[in-house]
């Protein structure tokens, strides 16, 4: 290997959280290797045109270990720390990807047994029997001995250990380490009536996440279970041919993971493009999300992916270089086609009605060419004609695009019209918490507490 190989950017650490957070926390790393032609099952790199075009493209998301392995072959080992109470999720993907999480013992933290869906039991139980059995800080410093530049957070909302561990862990970043890094999380509402999930309890757990993360993420991205389901459904087929990180686990354990197989393989796309709108060689720094959100209300976002599902074969031979596939013309193929979705429950009528002046997006451009005044004007345009965003409110950020790497547009919408379905919930809360207070209450969690983030909630959509 040169010596003179690129030093990776200040390090990002994705904290996976639950057994959701967990899936698609690993799904995204998945995405990012398929990114840049890394086989996942054994991400090496082979040479110094590996090692350049790798690193400098994901260089601050992976850890590597110079003469592991013996000879020219250096491991990528994802800066990944999975967090559940029940230990099984995290252990199933460390066999599966045994070379990629490499570093079991630094990877993963458990507890024992599940917080039976109730927030304020997640919470006690993080503090009790996870932040006083592992020493966070080390745990962090195995994964990154240098200052952390920032966190990505996915987790779902509705349960019990994901979204009270999510909370605990980003008060913990923001109050009680002395890191000036980013955080950005990545929160899945439930589909009521399927995801496994108590009506009452889960709308009371949603408050509290929701509250931390308007006092501790720097950036919120919501997803909604719901409108994956239905993405997932529609899109069977092609999902079915594309791979999974789920279909290398052992066919016995695929119960409870298969069902979310094709919702995180579109969530994964998602995320893994706004790791790389900073990861990469880019103008954008994962801070300046920071800075977007600041003062707006709500300071959420909501993203639209395009297209819906990724080119598998990408990196295949066979593929074609040279086509419309990597450029702005095969985005607006995409959409005459309907390959083109947001990822939250909301529609057309929603977003006329109930957005507002002010909403705002950020649009992650990853095409062939130098994303010049026709290309940008034909995104203004799509933005303009779905959202009714001033071009004023508009952030473009161009990430630069790999050889046969497909085109890919992922646009963070700030809008109002996201606040109806939330105060829906904050509602369903408010109207359930005397049923609840008493279980909640033996978990630590006061009605002055629960009312005081209800508060800050409705506020925040309001």
């Amino acid at each position: 290997m040169s010596k003179f190989a690129p030093l990776p950017p200040a390090p990002v650490i994705m904290t996976s959280f639950g057994h959701c957070g967990i899936g698609l926390g690993a799904e995204a790393y998945r995405r990012l290797l398929l990114d840049v032609g890394a086989d996942p099952l054994k991400p090496t790199l082979k040479g110094e045109k590996d090692e350049s075009r790798i690193l400098k493209r994901y260089g601050s998301t992976i850890l590597r270990f110079p003469n592991s392995y013996g000879g020219s072959e250096i491991p990528l080992i994802p800066r990944a720390l999975l967090i559940d109470l029940d230990p099984r999720a995290a252990n199933l993907i460390l066999q599966s990807y045994p070379d990629l999480f490499a570093l079991r013992d630094k990877h993963v933290i458990s507890g024992a047994g599940g917080a039976a869906r109730n927030w304020a039991e997640g919470r006690t139980r993080f503090i009790k029997e996870v932040s006083t059995k592992y020493d966070m800080q080390k745990q962090l410093a195995s994964l990154s001995p240098e200052p952390v530049r920032g966190f990505t957070i996915p987790f779902a909302m509705g349960g019990g250990t994901g979204a009270s561990f999510a909370s605990a862990f980003m008060q913990y970043i923001k109050k009680d380490t002395k890191e000036h890094a980013t955080i950005a999380s990545f929160g899945l509402l439930p589909e009521f009536g399927w995801d496994p999930v108590i009506l009452e309890a889960s709308a009371i757990n949603i408050v509290m996440n929701l509250e931390h993360q308007i006092k501790y993420s720097d950036c919120s991205i919501l997803f909604s279970n719901k409108r994956l389901r239905e993405l997932a459904q529609r899109h069977e087929k092609r999902l079915d041919k594309m791979s999974s990180i789920i279909d290398d686990l052992p066919k016995e354990h695929e119960v409870g993971w298969k069902d979310y197989r094709g919702m995180n393989l579109i969530a994964a796309n998602a995320i893994s493009m706004f790791i790389a709108s900073f990861a990469r060689e880019t103008e954008w720094d994962m801070s300046n999300y920071r800075t977007w959100l600041a003062t707006k209300r709500p300071r959420f976002a909501i993203p639209w992916v395009i297209p819906i599902i990724p080119e598998e074969r990408q990196w295949s031979s066979d593929l074609m270089t040279g086509t419309k596939h990597n450029t702005m013309e095969g985005i607006v193929e995409h959409i005459n086609k309907k390959e083109d979705a947001v990822l939250f429950d909301i529609d057309d009528n929603d977003v006329r009605d109930k957005g507002g002046p002010k909403d705002s997006c950020c649009a992650l451009v990853k095409v062939k060419g130098d994303f010049e005044a026709k290309e940008r004007e034909t995104l203004k345009n799509m933005i303009k004609d779905r959202f009714h965003i001033e071009e004023s409110r508009m952030i473009f950020i161009k990430i630069p695009i790999l050889e046969t790497e497909q085109a890919n547009v992922t646009i963070l919408v700030n809008t109002k019209a996201i606040g109806p379905k939330i105060l829906e919930i904050a509602s369903e809360a408010e109207a359930s918490w005397d049923a609840f207070k008493d279980e909640y209450g033996k978990w630590g969690l006061t009605t002055e507490e629960f009312k005081a983030s209800l508060m800050d909630v409705v506020h925040e959509f309001s």
